[in-house]
């Protein structure tokens, strides 16, 4: 007990300093140590114990773990090493401190990857990730934005923007040709056609804002390739954007003095100077192939006695639009647009014998957009009140398969659909307020065209109780 006791007052009486020297030695024998197993122990002991003198004392923590190395575990004739691999050896991004963190305070700094930090290291990279889309699809519409301003801009001196009248005479050599239908592949898909109906067919067209749509797209070229279209007439109602079609099938009609007093109910007025009972009506948009238009005649050949057409439209009650939707119907439908269809000559003189039923409240004073806006919707209703419909649905008829397409907006002379009837949001960006114009504008349109259907259909079945005269069909229409 006396000999332990003097040993611990000699370790204590050692001043700081003086222990220093014998430190470093025992740090250069740790250092200078041999790897095997069991030699490093000793070493350490028997130094700290010459130094310290207290033979039971073992070597502190934290000098282990800097210096000594961990013991090897054999399997077999292979050493298979316990120690934690060191962070500098870890692949980027696991390395990387901004990612997972420094090493815990007494982990020897030796990494651990635990899953908590390797959730967070890859949401950072899905992040990251995630900017360099969007700034590139940022970047992709901005370009695509700047060469269609750049069309716009060069379009020829006879664009609308100028204010300047196109040329005044046209000749149809240069109109993009339609595509040429492709054979199906399959044995299944082939039909035998019929025969299409001697019946000779009168197509009105409005000219309006988009005169290059008639002179360039291939529009004209498939009606008049046709050979059961007999004539077309072409209204101009716009003095800046009239010129003359010159071609032996065109009637070009100035309807400039009647735009301003019928609106869009030009079009049915002028069918009744059409030299055909079969009248087809198509926006100057629209494109298709001759074999198209074989079916569509083919169709209204078993029933005339309705509207027959591409886009269809059936009302969705309880909808924000008033009931109106514009989802495409198929087959039967209530109401058939004149972006592609054909009727009868005569319903064009029954739509202004019902006219008055909606012309002072709704439509002259209540209307939305460009004056008989919805004159498709009222039409459609006056057919079906003419001709009646079935029980068990509506008596016009939608051709939703029909190969019909929109022509390339580079043909139009203004950009972004800013004349459109019901609005264009193409090439606006959601933050800006002209995007959200054209969404409210569209919106009105909607729900105008969804107050109009139900107005007119409810006064047109209360017609004859409302002191109404029935219209005739046998009547012949009257010369405007």
């Amino acid at each position: 007990m006396t000999k332990k006791t003097s040993a611990m007052h000699t370790s204590r009486s050692v001043p700081l300093m003086a222990r220093a020297s014998s430190f470093t030695s025992i740090t250069d024998a740790m250092s200078t140590s041999s790897d095997d197993e069991t030699d490093s122990p000793v070493v350490v002991k028997q130094s700290l114990s010459a130094t310290v003198g207290v033979t039971s004392r073992v070597a502190p923590r934290w000098a282990a773990s800097t210096t000594a190395p961990r013991r090897k575990k054999k399997y077999g004739s292979k050493h298979v090493s316990t120690s934690k691999q060191n962070s500098s050896s870890l692949p980027f991004p696991f390395n990387h401190p901004l990612l997972f963190g420094e090493p815990s305070k007494g982990s020897s700094g030796i990494w651990s990857l635990s899953a908590g930090k390797f959730l967070r290291g890859a949401r950072s990279v899905l992040v990251a990730l995630w900017v360099f889309l969007m700034l590139g699809t940022i970047l992709h519409f901005n370009f695509l934005g700047h060469d269609h301003d750049r069309n716009i801009s060069n379009l020829r001196d006879n664009s609308i923007q100028d204010g300047t009248d196109v040329k005044k005479n046209f000749r149809p050599n240069n109109i993009r040709s339609a595509p040429v239908p492709v054979a199906p592949l399959f044995p299944s898909q082939r039909h035998i056609p019929l025969p299409v109906p001697p019946n000779k067919v009168s197509v009105v067209l409005m000219n309006y804002s988009r005169p290059r749509m008639i002179q360039e797209s291939s529009l004209m070229r498939t009606l008049l390739a046709h050979a059961n279209v007999d004539e077309v007439l072409l209204l101009h109602s716009n003095p800046k954007t009239a010129f003359e079609f010159v071609h032996q099938k065109v009637k070009n009609i100035d309807a400039t003095s009647h735009n301003d007093q019928m609106g869009l109910s030009l079009r049915f007025y002028f069918s009744q100077l059409a030299k055909n009972e079969w009248v087809i009506h198509v926006d100057d948009d629209m494109e298709f192939s001759t074999a198209t238009l074989s079916e569509l005649l083919v169709e209204f050949g078993k029933n005339p006695k309705r509207i027959v057409g591409r886009f269809g439209r059936n009302l969705s009650e309880g909808n924000s639009f008033n009931g109106y939707n514009s989802r495409n119907s198929h087959k039967s439908s209530e109401v058939v647009l004149t972006k592609f269809m054909i009727m009868e000559r005569k319903l064009c003189t029954a739509f202004f014998h019902y006219a008055d039923a909606i012309w002072d409240d709704l439509v002259l004073n209540s209307g939305e957009g460009p004056l008989w806006n919805g004159e498709d919707i009222f039409m459609s209703l006056v057919a079906n009140h003419v001709y009646g419909m079935p029980e068990d649905g509506f008596n016009n008829y939608a051709m939703d398969w029909l190969d019909v397409w929109s022509a390339s907006d580079d043909l139009k002379d203004y950009d972004n659909g800013k004349l459109d009837i019901s609005g264009g949001m193409a090439g606006y960006k959601v933050w800006d307020w002209h995007w959200w114009q054209s969404l409210l504008r569209r919106n009105r349109h909607y729900s105008y065209r969804g107050t109009l259907w139900h107005t007119a259909r409810e006064r047109l079945s209360n017609w004859t109780n409302s002191g109404g005269k029935e219209f005739q069909p046998e009547e012949e229409p009257t010369e405007p």
